[in-house]
């Protein structure tokens, strides 16, 4: 693993240029060429101080670190070489911050992502303006489609075992704007205050595919902190706004974590009243995919739950 800088990276301590907290952006890549200038440049022109970004790039094979050294050049790059996935990629940067002892804030960012100027401050403004928030998300909407929401906040069914957006696909001028607490922040943008590393630690990497922001959220949750999701603070995510299908593998890793997140988070007195919540939810989420004809995908909802619960490998 080797570190490319090309660039002075912003000053370790808590204050930015003009007196605003510092901010560090960390966005990871694997083979994202397509969507890094979208992301970098909305993050160069959001009118941040003295904002840092640094690229984890996951052992692409295209020219991702190559076209980001020529055309951005302000980025720190960190080349893994190999594909670390999501959490492992933005724990190397985390370490580093943690080494450098970096005091500002930390926001990971997909590479899909843009941000619109204004949405940095004000996310930062409400984070560090409550004292019992430890992480802050904002309104994510759909960049085919910004009127419509992908996430609005993140909801944790405490008995239910459920997780899941809150507005997902809703039109966003019948939701409310005021911010508030939620039950989980999406790693899609994820705002973590100053200290929150030191408390609660890096990303598991145990999740394979997914869970990984859930099960931090949690873990953030359960240290006494809060998540602030911060409606007036917008990003926007080039994902589709369609209902797709998902292949047997995504499936399989995706069902996986759902049932390592239950399995580490819930109380083992809840889980009678769980098994029959997750059955109905799994066996529901199966019958749709086999309803669809895709029944390879409908038996993998069922092998991801049963290798996690026979702590089957990867």
């Amino acid at each position: 693993m080797r570190v490319v800088s090309e660039g002075q990276p912003a000053e370790t301590g808590a204050a930015a240029a003009d007196g605003q907290i510092a901010l560090t952006v960390v966005v990871v890549n694997w083979n994202g060429r397509a969507d890094l200038d979208d992301c970098f440049r909305s993050l160069t022109d959001c009118g941040y101080p003295s904002l840092r970004i640094i690229m984890v790039d996951n052992g692409s094979v295209d020219d991702s670190v190559s076209w980001t050294r020529e055309h951005h050049r302000q980025v720190e790059i960190i080349e893994t070489g190999e594909n670390l996935r999501w959490a492992g990629g933005n724990n190397v940067a985390l370490r580093l911050l943690l080494a450098e002892g970096f005091a500002g804030c930390v926001l990971l960012l997909n590479n899909d992502t843009f941000v619109p100027a204004g949405s940095l401050r004000r996310l930062v403004a409400a984070l560090m303006a409550d004292p019992s928030a430890w992480a802050a998300t904002p309104r994510i909407c759909y960049a085919s489609d910004p009127s419509r929401a992908w996430y609005d906040g993140g909801v944790v069914g405490r008995w239910s075992g459920w997780v899941r957006h809150a507005g997902i696909r809703q039109v966003t001028g019948g939701l409310p704007p005021e911010a508030r607490y939620v039950g989980y922040g999406t790693g899609c943008a994820l705002l973590l205050a100053p200290g929150v590393l030191d408390k609660v630690g890096v990303l598991d990497e145990q999740f394979y595919f997914y869970g990984e922001d859930a099960d931090y959220s949690l873990r953030i949750t359960a240290a006494g902190g809060r998540i602030l999701h911060v409606p007036k603070a917008l990003v926007l995510h080039k994902v589709s706004a369609t209902l797709g299908s998902e292949s047997p593998r995504k499936m399989l890793l995706r069902t996986r974590s759902h049932v390592r997140l239950l399995r580490r988070h819930w109380p083992r007195r809840w889980w009678p009243v769980l098994f029959v919540t997750q059955l109905a939810f799994l066996g529901g989420h199966a019958a749709w995919h086999v309803f669809h004809g895709r029944l390879a995908t409908a038996l993998a909802v069922v092998q991801g739950a049963l290798d996690e619960l026979w702590g089957r490998d990867y």
